[in-house]
């Protein structure tokens, strides 16, 4: 019930970051904006903002930028442009920041060594036990959880064998683990769990400094975003559901115990929901606001405008015939996406 709730309220907080960056990024370039929802569900409160922005407030938690059409598209392009991206660039940002945060005050390096969880799991049937340090996972060098946590993920929805090399009290030892469609029979994924162990927390601090940590928060912020973005081929190709982005993932990926979250691990799973937030709207599909983007961003390359560019935030309008093309080319892959959960899920 704790990492369902964590879900939920990083799910939110990544919401809030990515409205607020559209909104004050629309005030910076002088876009006008037409209204800001803070709540969603029935209006209970609305005001005047600045600008002639109106604010509404609902009861739930949730939040939306819209424009007026009309005003937006008639702004250059490059402000456009600016604007759309703003969201997603928020949330990148926002993983960094906290991941930054995190590895400062908290350990951010696990040595690889498992506590076996579940003495029928699939590693305790092969052959590995508690203690075992992983060195390598499929040939890749393993030096903490949150590279043990990355290679499984790249997993996620294959089938074969999971090569597993450790090293127990001096000596090296190879595993092959068979695996069946991975995972990708359900949305919640947590590799640990599947295999039947976990990490072993350290007994102290590493000691890295500020800066390798700030550092480290770099990488993985590049890492993750990869990871993820491969994450969606596989859930276009039907290997894994759609709703395991928002799931297990991200506890998989940064090699964490569900079992006992600190306060630093709670900071970076926000980062990672962040990531994934940002992620789903470079989509180009409505109602994220990769198409957006990626209308704008051919205006300014051919110096033209085009007829019926999207407006950030604001439900598709099929005012022409190769803006609804558009739309439908762009939407087809969250479609397919929710086609292959309905298939596996019944």
């Amino acid at each position: 019930m704790e990492v369902v709730v964590i879900v939920i309220v990083s799910a939110i907080i990544a919401n809030y970051m990515h409205e607020l960056g559209h909104l004050f990024t629309a005030r910076l370039v002088k876009l006008p904006v037409a209204k800001v929802h803070l709540g969603v569900g029935p209006v209970i409160r609305e005001r005047v903002g600045r600008g002639g922005a109106r604010f509404l407030y609902g009861p739930l938690p949730g939040a939306a930028v819209l424009f007026d059409p009309e005003v937006y598209r008639s702004v250059s392009p490059f402000r456009r442009l600016i604007v759309a991206s703003a969201g997603p660039v928020t949330n990148f940002a926002a993983t960094f920041l906290f991941l930054a945060i995190a590895y400062i005050l908290y350990p951010s390096s696990y040595p690889p060594v498992i506590d076996i969880t579940d003495p029928r799991g699939a590693a305790a049937t092969a052959g590995m036990q508690s203690g075992d340090r992983i060195v390598s996972v499929d040939g890749t060098d393993i030096h903490d959880w949150r590279g043990v946590g990355s290679a499984f993920v790249s997993r996620a929805g294959d089938t074969g064998t999971l090569r597993i090399s450790i090293r127990r009290d001096g000596a090296a030892h190879a595993y092959e683990i068979p695996i069946g469609d991975w995972q990708s029979d359900r949305a919640w994924i947590n590799a640990f769990d599947d295999l039947g162990f976990y990490p072993r927390p350290p007994d102290s601090d590493d000691g890295s400094g500020v800066v390798s940590e700030i550092t480290t928060a770099f990488a993985d912020t590049v890492r993750f975003g990869w990871s993820m973005a491969g994450a969606g081929i596989k859930m276009l190709l039907g290997d894994m559901s759609f709703l395991s982005l928002f799931g297990g993932l991200q506890l998989t990926q940064l090699g964490l115990d569900d079992r006992n979250l600190d306060f630093g691990d709670y900071l970076k799973l926000l980062a990672l929901f962040s990531m994934a937030f940002g992620i789903i709207n470079c989509l180009p599909g409505p109602p994220a606001d990769g198409l957006a983007i990626l209308f704008s961003a051919t205006e300014v390359a051919i110096r033209r405008r085009l007829a019926g560019a999207p407006v950030v935030g604001n439900p598709p309008v099929f005012d022409n015939p190769v803006t609804t093309i558009g739309y439908v080319l762009s939407f087809g892959p969250l479609v397919l996406c929710i086609v292959h959960d309905v298939i596996r899920f019944t």
